[in-house]
């Protein structure tokens, strides 16, 4: 299949000019498509990308925890490709995005390396990560993605059917066509005089969507604040915490599932009542470099399972693909790669407390 990428999509805005907000806009499946991949991109991608954009963005601590891998010692992983895994990890569906016509993390072709030594066992995606055998697997291969086969799978979308006209409103919720009249949805939304209103049609490319993205973390008007050039709200991040005086230390367990523990030695301000520093083994901290590893989508998931919440609406993106009817997504397992998705092959480890598998595609080298 050949290169379908485009450098722009086209959107029709339907636009309040007294409050100059985006009401809703309509595209076909192409940009939907592009919004739905933002589930799939992995957290270190996300932070990645955020420290080159005029939005600049916190998720809560995130940062920190990137900022520490990129200025690590060398010494501190087996191998500089240890540390590129955790600061550009691949994209588990990354065949799939492959045929989004706005590739926003479009970075270097994946390559597949084999040991040096020629045991051929297994393959890494990075160069020099060390075979089973102790030898750099170094000796780069062709290799190729199986394609799955579905007579649900059509050419016309990636994780949509080929159905034009979806809605999308301000806050990412995702629709399809409107079956009833759209005074009855501004109505809904609050516009009681349609007067005000005005279509407007915008070309988005590659800067646009990927504000987008990051916009959508602290606002409730992503496209609002992108397409009309409003300025977002740039943070999410808890206020800064001050050491505190008189500490006690206290050992901690964080039980998860399959009751797996991990403890850790934790130094405690009493007058704060918050943790100053841990002190931890080499799986507690491989736990939190996998952070970065981690599908947005996965993320979004386990938070709706808990009382946490989002500043911005990204959540709501992640709801409009789980409400969506299935006549509306290519198949079940579409849906299933977005909103639950799982790890790069061979980003996993044995005994992850989050119970995180790998994805599994079809792959053969040349020999």
């Amino acid at each position: 299949m050949g290169d379908k990428s485009v450098s722009t999509i086209s959107l029709k805005a339907l636009v309040e000019k007294r409050s100059n907000k985006v009401i809703f806009i309509e595209s076909d499946n192409d940009f939907v498509d592009v919004l739905f991949s933002f589930l799939t991109i992995p957290m270190g991608t996300i932070i990645r990308l955020a420290c080159t954009r005029s939005v600049p963005l916190e998720i809560g601590c995130m940062k920190n925890l990137y900022s520490r891998v990129e200025h690590a010692d060398a010494r501190v992983f087996p191998t500089e490709s240890c540390r590129e895994m955790l600061l550009c990890p691949r994209n588990g569906v990354e065949s799939h995005c492959e045929n989004l016509k706005l590739k926003i993390t479009n970075g270097d072709p994946t390559q597949y390396f084999l040991c040096s030594d020629g045991c051929n066992k297994l393959f890494s995606h990075y160069k020099d990560v060390l075979c089973e055998c102790g030898k750099p697997m170094d000796r780069e291969m062709s290799l190729s993605v199986g394609k799955l086969k579905s007579s649900s799978f059509s050419d016309d979308g990636v994780f949509c059917k080929g159905l034009s006209g979806y809605i999308v409103s301000d806050d990412l919720e995702v629709m399809p066509p409107l079956s009833s009249p759209v005074s009855s949805f501004l109505t809904k939304v609050g516009v009681m005089d349609a007067t005000t209103t005005e279509e407007m049609t915008f070309n988005v490319g590659v800067d646009e969507v990927l504000n987008l993205l990051i916009c959508s973390f602290v606002s409730k008007t992503p496209l609002t604040d992108i397409l009309l050039k409003h300025k977002p709200e740039p943070k999410l991040s808890s206020e800064g915490v001050q050491q505190g005086i008189g500490s006690k230390r206290q050992t901690t367990g964080d039980t998860v599932k399959e009751e797996k523990k991990n403890s850790v030695n934790l130094l405690v301000s009493k007058s704060k009542k918050m943790v100053c520093y841990a002190e931890a083994r080499e799986d507690f901290v491989n736990l939190l470099l996998s952070f970065l590893t981690v599908p947005l989508g996965l993320v979004l998931k386990e938070m709706q399972d808990s009382s946490s919440s989002t500043k911005g609406c990204i959540d709501q993106l992640y709801k409009s693909v789980q409400d969506l009817d299935e006549e509306y997504l290519k198949s079940n397992y579409h849906k299933e790669i977005l909103i639950a998705p799982k790890l790069y092959p061979g980003f996993g480890y044995d005994n992850h407390l989050l119970g995180i598998e790998d994805g599994q595609e079809a792959l053969y080298w040349n020999a």
